[in-house]
């Protein structure tokens, strides 16, 4: 009976160990995506979510860094992002995930981190989609390709999770000194842009068993360029806000 007892005593102590170890594997990572066979950043949060660049996109880079976003009070927030870097031609596609800390929220959605030229929202994949338009300098945007004037930008995002994690999808084309200017009255050129931002990059919701499929060579990411600077990704990706906070 006692060699029974204590049997059963080892096998619990095993599984706990293995529920830990379970655990303690990161939500967010890399894996391959099955149709163009492209590295991408993943979360088996729940929802889950997996990026899905066009298949004639370049992955060059990706990494986690931890974050220090504004928030409307005298403390700095808490979060950490994920990103995965691509480039095609003169474009370059950032795909990222940002994780807000207790016991901070990300700002409601239709805020933006930069003033846009132009902004839509509307429902997809059972989730509200908030896209934008944005001229930025290279002093606020750190995906912005060296030597550009400025980057004009189309961002499409999720807010996921009671607002704690966000999903953004950002497609940058450098502009000429001379178009910085007067873009923003350039339709034509806006419209053609913001499709091409809408084709670069799908976000994804997979169920459980389709993750599963999905992240058989899951990879944890490793820290992030130091050229991708912490104060520049806060200030990219927007505001925190405390839990319980006004919009």
């Amino acid at each position: 009976m006692k060699t029974a007892l204590l049997l059963v005593m080892a096998l619990f102590v095993a599984a706990l160990f293995l529920l830990a170890g379970c655990s303690s594997q990161p939500l967010q990572g890399m894996t391959t995506e099955p149709e163009t066979g492209l590295s991408v950043v993943v979360s088996r949060a729940r929802p889950a979510v997996m990026f899905a660049p066009a298949e004639d996109m370049r992955f060059i880079s990706a990494g986690w860094r931890s974050l220090r976003p504004a928030t409307r009070t005298s403390q700095e927030g808490d979060a950490r992002i994920w990103f995965a870097l691509y480039g095609r031609g003169e474009g370059t596609l950032v795909t990222a995930l940002a994780e807000a800390s207790d016991p901070w929220l990300w700002e409601a959605a239709h805020h933006s981190a930069f003033p846009p030229l132009r902004e839509l929202q509307y429902e997809q994949n059972g989730e509200m989609l908030y896209e934008s338009l944005l001229r930025l300098t290279a002093e606020q945007d750190p995906f912005c390709t060296e030597g550009g004037a400025a980057c004009l930008v189309y961002r499409a995002k999720y807010l996921l999770n009671f607002r704690k994690m966000l999903v953004i999808v950002e497609y940058h084309e450098p502009l000429e000194a001379s178009r910085v200017r007067d873009i923003a009255f350039q339709e034509a050129a806006l419209n053609a842009f913001q499709e091409r931002g809408r084709a670069a990059c799908a976000v994804h919701f997979p169920d459980k068993a389709a993750m599963k499929r999905a992240t058989q060579d899951f990879q944890p990411l490793s820290q992030a360029d130091e050229r991708f600077s912490r104060t520049a990704l806060s200030r990219w990706v927007g505001e925190l806000q405390r839990t319980g906070g006004r919009l």
